[in-house]
């Protein structure tokens, strides 16, 4: 099945996976920036991200660009300084206006990074997890979400994170799995979508 898989995924979005894999860094067949989830996932957040949307980001990069394209307004929170600088330029270069990131090094140890969202005292469409503290920001991010609001969980195959699946489930969430290859990637990953309902 995970052979048939990536050679769907991958004939389908050839152009973007050669683009993606030449430049290091996560394209559409346009060159434009996008998400490093599974394709499937990525064609979802096409689909579903509006001008409307407010979003929060544990983790910036590809995915900052493409909201900041797609959404109202995009909060993220870094840890790598070298990395922020590298978004930030591309963003600049984008003119890009609606992103704030805040640089938090110590992300690891400090505990008020898995409680940036909840205590940043504003209310997000999605929260997009995809850095540290997988599990503390998700235990965490439930009050900063709008009604109906989602959250995304990147990598979400691997085994450890099978806490953050029971927790939301135990929270009354709907799930939405998408599996598949990710730009410059042949393995078959899991992006996974939470509903709040």
């Amino acid at each position: 099945m995970s052979q048939n898989l990536t050679k769907t995924q991958f004939t389908s979005n050839k152009i973007s996976w050669k683009k993606s894999f030449a430049d290091g860094f996560s394209r559409d067949e346009n060159g434009a920036a996008v998400p490093w989830m599974s394709y499937p996932a990525i064609e979802f957040l096409k689909n579903k991200i509006t001008k409307e949307h407010e979003i929060f980001e544990f983790g910036c990069g590809a995915s900052t660009l493409f909201f900041a394209r797609n959404a109202k307004r995009v909060v993220g929170l870094e840890t790598n300084e070298i990395w922020l600088k590298i978004v930030r330029e591309m963003l600049a270069k984008e003119e890009s206006e609606n992103v704030e990131i805040t640089l938090m090094a110590d992300g690891l140890t400090n505990p008020l990074y898995e409680n940036f969202a909840k205590n940043s005292g504003q209310k997000f469409d999605l929260i997009v997890i995809d850095s540290l503290k997988r599990f503390e920001c998700a235990k965490n991010v439930i009050e900063a979400l709008k009604v109906g609001g989602m959250v995304i969980l990147d990598d979400s195959e691997r085994k450890n994170y099978a806490k953050i699946f029971r927790f939301f489930e135990s929270a009354g969430f709907e799930k939405r799995d998408f599996f598949g290859i990710a730009p410059a990637q042949l393995r078959v990953k899991n992006t996974t979508v939470f509903l709040k309902i």
